[in-house]
């Protein structure tokens, strides 16, 4: 089974293509114009080099958040083209998992942590076994990077980009049982996007492209800006 993994929700675009789990090609790059630039490139060139055309393809996986709110509407909205116009399975998956599956080399809590502004983490707790396999312990949140270090009280390992610019407050927090990989170690990577919906598919599992949108968390500015508008209105 030949499956495509697209992954724009973060600052690194990925592209990979699997064949039954194992790995033909895969592409990244960084953003240019919110991945819009990068996007359709990076996966002619995954075809290309796996000598695959885009008929041939069972099914995409796409990360669907939490990130960037514009690269998730970028990476969704190509996906399910594809699917209509091909009849193609589609299957969504949490950017956090992801991330905690490119890991190597830890055993123990990890916490994978995005960057989501106005002072504020995307961030997930997993567990990694010594072999690999990976337990989520707690669902998506979005919170303040000083309530995220409160909830360590054990070794942990950080990972992603929110360590960049909070990395110090957690460490001050966490002491010790803080460690980090940026989001340049351990980048984003469209094949193992394809492998969590590889997983699915063969389960018999996918998503419905009609009902699949942006795991977003928390509302956009613009929807905030609306809601305080209407509140104001409401109010007088």
């Amino acid at each position: 089974m030949l499956v495509l993994g697209i992954d724009t929700a973060t600052p690194i675009a990925s592209v990979g293509l699997i064949q039954d789990g194992s790995v033909l090609a895969e592409q990244s790059a960084g953003a240019a114009a919110n991945h819009v630039e990068n996007l359709l490139p990076l996966i002619c060139r995954v075809l290309d080099q796996s000598h695959v055309s885009l008929p041939e393809i069972a099914g995409i996986g796409v990360t669907i958040g939490p990130g960037a709110f514009s690269g998730l509407r970028i990476a969704l909205g190509t996906t399910k083209g594809f699917a209509y116009a091909l009849s193609q399975r589609i299957a969504g998956v949490s950017t956090l998992l992801t991330l905690a599956h490119a890991v190597t080399q830890w055993t123990g809590r990890l916490c994978v942590v995005l960057d989501a502004r106005k002072r504020e983490v995307y961030a997930a707790f997993f567990a990694r076994e010594a072999g690999g396999q990976i337990t989520r312990l707690t669902d998506d949140m979005v919170l303040s990077p000083e309530e995220l270090a409160n909830q360590i009280s054990a070794p942990c390992l950080f990972v992603g980009d929110g360590i960049e610019r909070y990395g110090a407050i957690i460490r001050e927090h966490c002491g010790p049982h803080a460690e980090f990989l940026p989001l340049a170690a351990v980048p984003p990577r469209g094949s193992i996007v394809a492998r969590l919906a590889w997983t699915r598919f063969k389960q018999g599992d996918h998503d419905d492209a009609s009902q699949l949108v942006p795991h977003y968390i928390r509302r956009s500015d613009a929807e905030r800006n609306w809601l305080k508008q209407r509140s104001g209105k409401l109010g007088r």
